[in-house]
């Protein structure tokens, strides 16, 4: 199997998951994945980096999944939360979930995802801009699309970037 198989074949079992879920009605679902650009799409520090973030979304949405998982493929490393709709608000969570994004460095390649019966929220259906791309800071499609940057380069700007969250986390829970 080619590594983009392998990817597509990752994110048709994330999707399987979320379906599953999505499928019992009056409910949504978050995932909370990296973007990694390039192959493979797992990277050091990726679970932990993935399973900080999960806990920040938490506890700043004040929000509780009924059911979780986690996912490891070709598609790398997500984690997968199904929520009662009637308890909770999902374009609330995906507000604080852009805000887990934008409040650190390393939020800048995480991918948190809320699905509802209705499809994923978007960042700009939540009042929020595009993402920017990690080099210059233009629109990230807009550079994706064209080719902008060497995927080397953005590669390995989003593994420093992983690596930054690591070591800040470390130093955190020594003190």
């Amino acid at each position: 199997m080619t590594p983009l198989e392998e990817v597509l074949c990752g994110r048709d079992e994330r999707a399987a998951g979320q379906r599953e879920w999505l499928a019992r009605g009056g409910a949504f679902v978050v995932q909370i994945a990296l973007n990694i650009p390039g192959y493979p799409k797992s990277a050091p520090h990726d679970e932990a980096a993935v399973m900080r973030f999960r806990s920040l979304l938490l506890e700043s949405s004040k929000a509780l999944p009924f059911a979780e998982r986690s996912i490891r493929n070709g598609a790398g490393f997500c984690w997968q939360g199904a929520f009662d709709a009637a308890r909770f608000d999902a374009a609330s969570v995906k507000r604080a979930a852009v805000e887990a994004e934008n409040g650190t460095p390393a939020g800048r390649v995480l991918d948190i995802d809320v699905i509802t019966e209705n499809g994923a929220i978007s960042r700009t259906s939540a009042g929020f801009p595009e993402r920017s791309c990690l080099l210059c800071g233009r629109s990230a499609k807009v550079c994706a699309r064209l080719g902008t940057h060497l995927l080397s380069e953005v590669r390995e700007c989003a593994l420093r970037l992983l690596e930054e969250e690591a070591s800040e986390a470390g130093s955190v829970q020594q003190k």
